[in-house]
């Protein structure tokens, strides 16, 4: 069997994502308040990443295919949301623009509402699914009896080996890096801060100060990913 600390560590890890899940599941249906699909996509891409870094530690096949279930997951709310996102940077850049413009920005809007309710119709048939049943049903049965893996692994080297593939990534990349290029660094520093979380009870202050610096980084690189996404959307 795993070492019992570090699996019981990464089990309640897991369990906190899925109850977040399970808390904003309603509220991500009925998508009233953008906030509910927002939690509920972060604690889906959480769940994955926790279970990306600690993989040795459970079977593969089935870290693999719970990762592959939570991805279909959080695509469909990452539509919603991506929209819930570009409403309100529409909102707040239109104001107090000369009234020419007005029928334009009235098409935009209308636009980005009327992709919105097609995008909520496939998330709240995804929600409703068998599929949807099904991976959640896999998910706390996991939790409740996980499926071992290897005999030992350590937060700590968990933590460091994302450090350096984040590292290894930005010395690669090129004096003037593209939107595609600065992208795939934010999804590493996702991955390295997650990482460091998981270790931050054995590594202490220096993990708390990776993940001060990684989530400012995270906010920077993804008010740029959303200007992209914005300006190709329009």
């Amino acid at each position: 069997m795993p070492s019992r600390p570090n699996l019981d560590h990464i089990v309640a890890a897991m369990r906190a994502q899925v109850e977040t899940i399970h808390a904003h599941r309603a509220g991500a249906h009925r998508a009233r308040d953008p906030e509910a699909v927002h939690r509920m996509r972060v604690a889906v891409r959480r769940l994955r990443a926790i279970l990306r870094a600690s993989r040795a530690l459970f079977a593969e096949d089935w870290t693999e295919g719970l990762r592959a279930e939570l991805k279909w997951l959080g695509i469909a709310l990452g539509r919603v949301r991506d929209l819930d996102v570009l409403r309100a940077q529409v909102r707040s850049q239109t104001g107090g623009r000369p009234a020419g413009g007005r029928a334009a920005r009235h098409r935009l809007r209308q636009h980005i509402a009327d992709d919105r309710a097609r995008a909520l119709a496939a998330l709240r048939r995804t929600l409703d699914g068998a599929r949807c049943a099904r991976l959640l049903a896999q998910i706390d049965a996991a939790l409740a009896a996980p499926p071992a893996g290897t005999d030992d692994v350590s937060l700590t080297d968990i933590a460091a080996a994302e450090f350096d593939k984040l590292r290894r990534a930005v010395k690669k990349l090129p004096k003037d890096p593209g939107a595609e290029e600065l992208h795939e660094i934010r999804i590493k520093v996702k991955h390295a801060r997650y990482a460091a979380e998981l270790a931050q009870e054995a590594v202490g202050r220096r993990a708390e100060r990776f993940v001060d610096k990684a989530k400012a980084l995270q906010d920077i690189l993804g008010a740029h990913q959303d200007a992209v996404v914005a300006e190709r959307y329009v």
